[in-house]
């Protein structure tokens, strides 16, 4: 673990927090709480038994944060209300994440074998208006859609951290690969958790991030205009969305979970060509969309 302050301590987990983990949140307070729990179940059950967490709080419905609820049940395990009728039923989450039929069936044998994910319900939600009191640490909830409609960020008045969870400042850039996700909502939420000017921004999958804060937030969100500007490219002579999908402009290549990834790619490309054709850059002749010469 890595001490963030005094009672908060970042809990570093399997994979070196990428995904198909994540890091998780541990305060020992008036009140021990765990945030998200897709650190590994080997890493959980260790923390489990040298710490009798007093309740659970996942930043949103993603496995990869969420994984080991089923270890903590019987505490109580509070999600975001916008996901609180999907979160821990693994048959609506596939549903909700990728598409029903065989791709949602693909998508439970892929999280329940790597990320070691069971049913299990959550107990309570929250929602903005909820403030977390645990002694002298204070998280205020922070909804911030686009990645999920259900994505939260925390913000910790006292010390002026910022749990931004995947808002996570990676080189890859912000996410958007589910049909309820939005490139627009990403945009936004990122200036709103910048506009905190935070101290220290603990990221879901990149860690405790500290310095040029305000740099860092903008050379995220840039991502996005970098994946216009590589589909732009490929659109010269005019491409399909398969064919956009085989070029991978935004994974660069699917190194597992081919099915998965080749459908988040699919939707991540369709809501940047939705936006270019908004922009009048793009232009669709049938199944083929090309660049507009300007």
């Amino acid at each position: 673990m890595r001490e963030v302050t005094d009672n908060i301590y970042l809990v570093k987990g399997k994979g070196g927090g990428r995904f198909p983990y994540s890091f998780s949140i541990l305060i020992l307070d008036e009140v021990k709480v765990l945030i998200d729990t897709g650190c590994g179940v080997d890493v959980l059950r260790k923390l489990r038994k040298k710490y009798d967490v007093d309740l659970v709080i996942n930043s949103h419905t993603h496995p990869d944060h969420s994984a080991g609820n089923w270890l903590f049940k019987g505490k109580p395990i509070y999600v975001p209300e916008e996901g609180f009728p999907t979160s821990g039923d693994l048959k609506a989450l596939s549903e909700r994440f990728t598409e029903p039929g065989w791709l949602a069936e693909y998508w439970i044998g892929f999280v329940t074998k790597v990320m070691g994910i069971k049913n299990c319900r959550p107990t309570e939600s929250y929602n903005e208006k909820t403030v977390f009191k645990f002694g002298d640490t204070v998280l205020l909830p922070i909804h911030t859609p686009g990645h999920t409609r259900d994505h939260y960020c925390f913000y910790e008045p006292n010390e002026r951290i910022l749990f931004s969870f995947d808002y996570d400042l990676t080189s890859f850039g912000p996410w958007y690969g589910h049909r309820e996700s939005s490139i627009e909502e990403t945009r936004r939420s990122i200036e709103r958790i910048k506009s905190l000017r935070p101290r220290i921004v603990v990221s879901g999958h990149r860690g405790v991030v500290v310095g040029d804060l305000e740099a860092e937030f903008d050379a995220f969100q840039m991502k996005i205009d970098e994946r216009s500007e590589r589909i732009l490219r490929l659109l010269g002579r005019g491409r399909s969305i398969e064919q956009l999908v085989d070029a991978a402009p935004i994974y660069g290549g699917f190194p597992y979970a081919e099915p998965l990834l080749r459908y988040w790619e699919k939707v991540m490309i369709e809501k940047h060509l939705e936006e270019l054709e908004r922009k009048g850059k793009v232009k669709r002749e049938g199944e083929v969309y090309f660049r507009v010469e300007t």
